[in-house]
């Protein structure tokens, strides 16, 4: 009896390491042999916590067969890479404005929350970037008459001071 089995080609990396090529069994599982623990590397020996087949040759290392079998993750495609994004401020006599600068901005997937004292920002953008920003400010400000605008190349929130004098030249404490 034959198998159809899928090739899934370059460019998808596997949690446990990737290939240039790998092979899948098309039956809707994917099997995964790997090594759950971590690579030991030590006094000229290379090997894996979890099963200690040493080696003193790399290339040996990296041929080792995977210790236990599992069904096999690609990723997690709700994980998000946390980034640092350049930001900047100003104020004028009434506001104080903040400005993050990140491109590709996804305004739904966006949460900014502030209350007298606090700027909280998630910034999503891009490939499943996420900025945060989450500090107590120099100033109080009105929450209720703040806002904040979304771009495509980067979101500002405009502050409103409680009270009209100017902020310390650092913006946050």
């Amino acid at each position: 009896e034959e198998k159809e089995e899928k090739i899934i080609s370059s460019g998808i990396n596997a949690e446990y390491g990737g290939k240039a090529k790998v092979d899948v069994p098309d039956d809707g599982e994917d099997d995964c042999n790997h090594h759950p623990g971590c690579p030991i590397f030590h006094e000229g020996m290379k090997y894996w916590s979890c099963c200690n087949k040493k080696t003193t040759d790399f290339n040996d290392f990296l041929k080792q067969k995977g210790c236990t079998n599992g069904t096999h993750l690609w990723g997690d495609p709700s994980q998000k890479k946390v980034v640092q994004c350049r930001y900047d401020w100003h104020q004028t006599g009434e506001f104080v404005n903040f400005t993050v600068y990140a491109k590709k901005v996804k305004p739904d997937l966006c949460s900014v929350y502030c209350n007298a004292v606090k700027l909280k920002l998630d910034i999503h953008f891009g490939d499943d970037q996420v900025f945060t920003f989450d500090q107590v400010l120099a100033g109080i400000i009105d929450p209720e008459m703040s806002k904040v605008t979304y771009a495509a190349t980067k979101v500002e929130v405009n502050m409103k001071k409680a009270e009209f004098v100017a902020w310390p030249s650092t913006f946050v404490l």
